[in-house]
């Protein structure tokens, strides 16, 4: 396994990356607000909880789907997989109309890719998981991610993975901004000498 990037953004400032600030999403920031909205601040709610709050019923049947207001969730799947697919699920209940029987492919995969990463980020919201001190071990981090928001171990690494390439992307970002800053950008001094 590779180690982690920055297990956390004070890990960052001691590596010496003194300026970069982690900017959210568009996502991340609807997240962290539909949390507010519920009044939910820590990992350590379930399903159930979100349900209640926003009116949204769940029920058992053998393959997962979802309608205005209602859940449904395989009984089969483990408590922390049935977490992340009520936060894939929920993403239809709550931005998606229509059945995707009836859509074009392309609009269907578009929904589904919106859905998976919605529960990503879901399941596990930045604003919590930058509140984590994450071990230096990538496989403790993983670990502690998972049980903390009760999701899979591989939920949890994907997560992580896309948590650090925002991280990466904010790093190359600033360093970008420094070199723009330092250098100009066009040298029209050589330029002038040949025309004239």
């Amino acid at each position: 396994m590779r180690p982690l990037l920055y297990h956390s953004i004070e890990h960052m400032f001691q590596k010496g990356v003194k300026s970069m600030r982690y900017t959210t999403s568009h996502l991340e920031d609807s997240i962290e607000r539909l949390y507010q909205a519920m009044e939910i601040e820590d990992p350590d709610y379930s399903i159930f909880d979100v349900a209640e709050r926003l009116s949204i019923t769940i029920s058992y049947f053998k393959l997962p789907f979802a309608v205005p207001g209602h859940i449904a969730l395989s009984p089969a799947l483990k408590e922390e997989k049935q977490k992340e697919v009520f936060a894939h699920e929920l993403n239809h209940v709550l931005f998606h109309v229509g059945l995707q029987i009836n859509m074009p492919e392309d609009f269907r995969i578009m929904q589904e890719y919106k859905a998976c990463s919605f529960a990503m980020h879901f399941a596990i919201p930045t604003f919590m998981l930058r509140r984590l001190i994450l071990p230096d071990d990538r496989y403790k981090a993983i670990t502690m991610i998972s049980e903390t928001f009760g999701v899979t171990p591989s939920f949890a690494n994907k997560r992580l993975i896309r948590y650090e390439n925002q991280i990466a992307g904010a790093m190359l970002h600033e360093k970008l901004l420094k070199c723009s800053e330092s250098k100009p950008v066009y040298e029209y001094e050589p330029l002038i000498r040949i025309l004239r």
